[in-house]
This record gives C-alpha cells, structure tokens and sequence, in this order.
C-alpha cells in the first residue's frame, strides 16, 4: 500500500509541474511577475488550473498517507499530517471561489478565494517547516536533507516576501515571489514523495 501511495504522490506532483509549465508557454495573457497563479483560473485556461490543483492535491493526500503508513519513515507527528490533510480541502475552497483578477472589483467570491489561498498556503508551510528536520534524519531522506532545508528557506523568503508585495506599490512583482513559494514548496514534496517510493519499493 505504501508503494502505491509513493507512486500516487510522486505522479500527481510531477503533473503539477506538467500544468505549471504549460501555464507559462500557454497564449494565457497572464505575465509571470505581475500575475498572481490564481489568475490562471479565471479565463479559457481555467481547466488547466483545476488540474493542476487537484493533482497537486491528490500527490499531497498520498504522500501524508503514505509516510502515516510507511515503516520505515521517521515519526510523523499528528499535526504534521492534519497540516497535509487539510491542505486540500483549503484548495477546494480555492477552486469554488475564482479569484478576482487586479483591478477588478473584489467581490464576495474574490474575499473567499483569498481566504482560502492564506489557509492552503500557511498549511504548507507549516507542515514542511516541521517536517523537514525530521525527514532529514532518516533512509533515503537523510541523502536529500540539504536539499529539503533549502528548499524550506526558499519557501520561507518567498512567503515573507510575497506578503510584504501586497503592498499596492509592490504588487507588479507578487506573481514572481508566488511562483517561487510554489516551486519550491511542490519541489519539496516531490523529493519526499520520491524518497518514499524509495523507501517503500
């Protein structure tokens, strides 16, 4: 069982990155520094932007069942795994309500949607700044240990940033330090995921 999850987790976050690439060879008229990601899901692409969170979801839901399951994992703390659970079920509400794009009125859907970005993004946060010194010590993650805790820093720096471009003098640069809190947040639950099939084969 614990194979099979490794494998659900490492397919469903290599087609994330499928998605995401797309998004930026796509004619979608969304510029990659000013544009926030959600903005994909507004418009003739907004399909692509489905997919792309529900692959993410199903590779995250895997991976947390995978490594509760998985012998030969270090000790995963109860909240760490209610932090990858309710991942999600905080990108469902993403997708129910579509985001207001800049300069657009914001409306009740918008409010929620960034709500619901806040949620998915301080989860993913908070599991990977609390599993990656525990994941760095044991089989296959203790190899990659380097590479998880400087792809929790991009993270950190990323989201720090991100926030402080909120600011409306700021705002034309949100979509580049997004971009990195995604990349390097989705990369490290990739390397997980892939050391989990490793672990479990």
């Amino acid at each position: 069982m614990a194979l099979l999850l490794a494998v659900l987790a490492v397919l469903g976050m290599g087609g994330y990155f499928c998605v995401f690439v797309a998004f930026h060879l796509l004619p979608t008229g969304y510029h990659p520094v000013r544009h926030a990601v959600s903005d994909y899901g507004v418009g003739r692409y907004a399909w692509l932007f489905r997919w792309a969170l529900v692959a993410s979801s199903v590779g995250i839901l895997a991976l947390a069942a995978g490594l509760a399951l998985e012998p030969g994992t270090p000790t995963v703390t109860v909240l760490q795994l209610v932090f990858l659970f309710l991942i999600p079920v905080a990108r469902v509400g993403m997708l129910k309500f579509p985001t207001d794009l800049e300069g657009q009125r914001l409306t009740r859907s918008g409010r929620l949607h960034y709500l619901f970005a806040v949620a998915a993004f301080a989860l993913t946060y908070s599991a990977i700044a609390g599993m990656t010194p525990e994941l760095g010590s044991v089989g296959a993650w203790e190899s990659v240990s380097g590479l998880l805790s400087v792809l929790r820093l991009v993270a950190l720096v990323s989201l720090v940033v991100l926030v402080i471009a909120l600011v409306p003098r700021l705002r034309v640069v949100f979509g580049l330090f997004e971009r990195g809190f995604l990349v390097s947040t989705n990369l490290w639950f990739l390397t997980v995921g892939i050391c989990l099939l490793v672990e479990a084969a």
